[in-house]
Formats: structure tokens, sequence, C-alpha cells
């Protein structure tokens, strides 16, 4: 594979991720924003810098893409307790319930809307490879980080 079509990949299976989880229309989360929320939700109460650090995004943008969700509702910020200087964030609880409620959907569903040209059975062998790499990639960042 060459990393031109690992790029093209990705934009699929970004695609079919954001179709799956609801993620389409107006208020569509960019890739920024996306990353922001799942730097949050898996790190709750991590400050802007933490974030940048994890997400390798610009502190301006993070602190930008912070604000604004924090004025919509989706975040909820609070000044550090031992540095008064940071602030630490974390997702409103409706909006972590709702992004758990949609992380859970299935991929199926968004996956024959995003493939119509393949029949069934290559959907599910599809299925079935995006299944296994997710879970070697998992294995591989479980054994990385222990």
């Amino acid at each position: 594979m060459r990393a031109a079509d690992l790029h093209r990949l990705a934009r699929a299976v970004r695609e079919i991720a954001l179709l799956s989880t609801e993620n389409t229309g107006e208020d569509r989360v960019n890739a920024g924003e996306l990353a922001v929320l799942e730097d949050i939700a898996r790190n709750p109460g991590a400050t802007i810098g933490e974030i940048t650090g994890r997400t390798g995004l610009a502190q301006s943008l993070v602190s930008r893409i912070t604000h604004a969700m924090a004025e919509a509702g989706v975040v909820v910020t609070a000044v550090d307790d031992l540095d008064r200087r940071k602030i630490r964030v974390d997702l409103d609880p409706a909006a972590r319930s709702q992004i758990i409620e949609r992380a859970g959907n299935a991929i199926t569903p968004a996956l024959r809307a995003q493939t119509p040209s393949l029949t069934p059975a290559e959907r599910s062998t599809l299925e079935h490879h995006l299944e296994e790499a997710e879970r070697l990639l998992r294995v591989n960042a479980e054994r990385s980080n222990p």
C-alpha cells in the first residue's frame, strides 16, 4: 500500500465514521473539533496545553475550539484550583451522554450508504477487515502504552 492509498482510505473511513455517528449536515463537527472532543472525552479535566500536546493542534486553535464549544454548551470549563492560569475542560454531561450513545452506533448502515456498488458479501468482507484493522491497532496501542 502506498501512502497516498492510505490517505484515501483514511478519508473514506472517516466519512463512514461521521455518517455512523450522525455527524452530518450544517452542524457537522470538523476534524479539528472532533480531535478536541475525542481528547476531552478520553481525558476529562484536561488543560488546553494537555489537549494541544495530545492532538498536535496549535494551542490557539484548541483555545478557539474549546471557547466555541463552551459557548455552545458542549464543554464546561473551570479554573484549575492549583494554578489559576490554567483552564480545565470537560464535556457537558448531556453532551458526553450523546457522544457515547452515538459512538456505539453500528457502522453497517453507514457502510451500506457509502458503498452502494458493493455486494452484500463484499460489504461484509470490508466490515470484517475494518474490525480487524481496529483490533490490531488497539492491541498495538495497548502494548505501547501499558
